[in-house]
């Protein structure tokens, strides 16, 4: 199983408070969901951990666009790159986030 090495998030461009959606988008990343009392639903699968790279990044993006809706309603995934190199290594992923049109 491989395990996320790097996690990097962009600003793709608009008004979002960065460091503070890079501290909340690292939490719900690395926490493993059904961990937390009172809040299992907080946290990702983690099935994409055991999927070849580019594969990896697709459900990551997927799931965690799920979980920002619930978590962090004001932002929305605007794309997942997988920066790894080797598949058997471990996941570098740059995250691409944009603030959530609200009207």
């Amino acid at each position: 199983m491989k395990e996320v090495n790097t996690i990097s998030i962009a600003n793709a461009g608009n008004d979002v408070d960065i460091g503070r959606i890079d501290t909340e988008l690292k939490s719900l990343i690395l926490t493993t969901e059904g961990t937390i009392p009172g809040s299992r639903g907080f946290g990702l699968a983690g099935e994409f951990l055991s999927m070849i790279p580019n594969e990896a990044a697709n459900v990551l993006a997927i799931e965690l666009e799920e979980k920002v809706e619930t978590y962090i309603p004001e932002i929305t995934i605007a794309n997942v790159e997988n920066c790894s190199t080797d598949p058997m290594e471990k996941m570098d992923v740059k995250i691409h986030v944009e603030r959530r049109d609200m009207s």
